[in-house]
């Protein structure tokens, strides 16, 4: 953050008052960091559900079910809240928001007043309706307890079953497998990651899993569970049953935007935001994986990434002070699957042409880019993360480049970058 940006906040900023955040997650602690980082110096009082503070939600899929942390890294060092005057709530949960008072409830406390409020609930994980659902061994992956709870149902040699073929069901089926857990990937769909990676990316990950143990089966719809005292098998609908000692749904999230909708704020899967953050109701912001966003390419919808996360909070933050600067997102996120590092920015799918840098199949460093008219509008690399920075700069200033270019190993990445910085110089 820039000494002129910092200054230019603080003199024209409203006067302090009474900032409140609800969550006390990634977003919610970046945008009390931010606040703080551009000089403001009102109240700031950040509520959480969680009885602990921000920590990496990312390894809970990784290190922290593999058991290489037993505690998943704190996002801010533990006295920095105390340092930087933050009120810091933990364990609270906000029973209601009257945006027309600038008061929140909550539950066996005081009401609290606001004079801006920022709204960083995050996301719950989608429900599976079916029987069997509530039998003991049964595990979905949100919090710090969660991962606690299913990396001591993964012994080596047991059965997972992990409903469902997204990040998180891939990430944790390769976290189990390394364990010596033998483990069936259940995906109701005819490919997996199709909405994050593409079609090409998706089955590239499939055969990687398949090569690590992984056994995966596409089109396997979910009918019930079954199980005396806990779950013992998941039968799915075309008769076939998978023998289970555990069991992971992951079959995505939908935004935490309860409060939000019964305050009378505007939602749509998840509360709709202009460009800074700003809600339909005064003074009220929202931030990360709640958080409606509209994005460069056009649509709106929440990101569920934790560098958007952060993004965002950038944004919000300045406009609670004053300054606000409308910023689309641009969906950039990563993961690691079967050893492989992969990095996203912008869309994988639409119009265009596909062009692709490297071979995967070879070992060698893999980016996919699609070329729509002469801009890269999105970009996805595996085991390639020098090379992802430069693509990511292609996305996000959309340097007219040429594909031909652009797919030619003997063309230096960074070369292509040069026409943006010339026209930024002039």
């Amino acid at each position: 953050m820039s000494a002129h940006w910092v200054e230019a906040m603080t003199n024209h900023a409203p006067k302090p008052g009474t900032i409140v955040i609800i969550g006390a997650g990634l977003a919610g602690s970046m945008t009390a960091r931010a606040l703080r980082a551009a000089g403001y110096t009102g109240r700031i009082c950040l509520i959480g559900e969680e009885p602990i503070a921000a920590y990496d939600r990312p390894s809970l899929s990784k290190t922290v079910l593999a058991g290489e942390h037993e505690q998943a890294p704190a996002i801010l060092e533990p006295d920095w809240y105390a340092n930087n005057g933050i009120e810091l709530l933990l364990g609270k949960r906000v029973t209601a928001i009257e945006p027309e008072l600038h008061r929140v409830h909550i539950e066996s406390s005081e009401p609290l007043n606001y004079d801006r409020l920022v709204l960083a609930t995050g996301a719950h994980a989608r429900q599976m309706r079916v029987p069997g659902v509530t039998l003991p061994g049964i595990h979905r992956l949100r919090h710090h307890v969660d991962s606690v709870a299913l990396r001591a149902a993964l012994r080596p040699g047991s059965a997972l079953v992990v409903v469902g073929g997204g990040l998180i069901g891939c990430e944790v089926a390769t976290t189990a497998r390394k364990a010596g857990v033998e483990v069936t990937l259940l995906e109701a769909a005819d490919e997996l990651m199709t909405r994050v990676l593409g079609r090409r990316i998706g089955r590239w990950c499939r055969g990687e899993l398949e090569r690590l143990g992984v056994q995966v089966r596409l089109g396997a719809q979910v009918e019930r569970f079954e199980g005396q005292d806990r779950v013992e098998a998941v039968v799915c609908k075309d008769g076939s049953r998978v023998e289970a000692d555990a069991v992971l749904i992951s079959i995505g999230a939908e935004p935490a935007d309860e409060l939000a909708r019964a305050a009378g704020i505007a939602c749509e899967r998840g509360i709709r935001v202009d460009a800074t953050g700003a809600t339909s109701a005064p003074d009220v912001y929202a931030v990360g994986d709640v958080a409606a966003w509209p994005l460069r390419g056009g649509g709106q919808r929440s990101l569920e990434t934790y560098l958007n996360s952060q993004a965002q909070a950038e944004v919000v933050a300045a406009a609670l002070l004053g300054q606000a600067v409308p910023a689309p997102q641009v969906p950039t996120s990563w993961t690691e699957i079967a050893g492989h590092r992969i990095q996203m920015v912008g869309d994988p799918e639409g119009p265009g042409e596909i062009v692709t840098r490297g071979d995967a199949e070879a070992g060698s460093p893999l980016i996919v880019f699609r070329v729509d008219g002469d801009h890269v509008e999105g970009a996805i690399a595996i085991d390639a993360s020098r090379e992802f920075s430069v693509a990511s700069r292609l996305v996000n200033a959309r340097t007219p480049v040429s594909p031909r270019a652009l797919g030619d190993p003997s063309v230096n990445l960074r070369d292509l970058l040069k026409p943006a910085a010339a026209a930024a110089r002039g």
